[in-house]
């Protein structure tokens, strides 16, 4: 009876549900009315939470292939909220440059260069 209860246990963890991903949008209202200062903040603050993301979600991917393997594939977790939403504040990142630039806003050079975008396996998430 106890080896059914385990078992029963261990499909059941596997059947746990993901995270859902809570992307930023690109575009969101009132862009066009931001100073250049607001921009540069909200750049810097994007590129730092997009590299904690995507530098959590990869150290997670690793984790998660080897309980996949040795405990129970169900553990794996596909959706990969975290490199989703970091790579989705790279993309509002563009966004906001080219506002930048279109305001002619000084210093956009020195702005922090942007970390690279999630991938799994080498292959490009969305």
């Amino acid at each position: 009876m106890k080896p059914f209860l385990a078992l029963s246990l261990l499909i059941l963890a596997g059947c746990v549900q993901a995270r859902e991903p809570q992307l930023v949008a690109m575009n969101q209202t009132g862009d066009s009315m931001l100073t250049c200062d607001q921009i540069a903040v909200e750049y810097k603050a994007n590129t730092e939470v997009a590299r904690s993301k995507i530098a959590k979600n990869e150290a997670n991917d690793r984790k998660e292939l080897i309980l996949g393997i040795l405990v129970w594939p169900g553990l794996v977790d596909f959706k990969n909220a975290d490199g989703n939403e970091g790579n989705a504040l790279l993309d509002r990142n563009i966004l906001l440059v080219g506002l930048a630039k279109a305001k002619t806003c000084l210093g956009i050079a020195t702005w922090p260069g942007q970390p690279e975008r999630y991938t799994l396996n080498g292959y490009r998430i969305a």
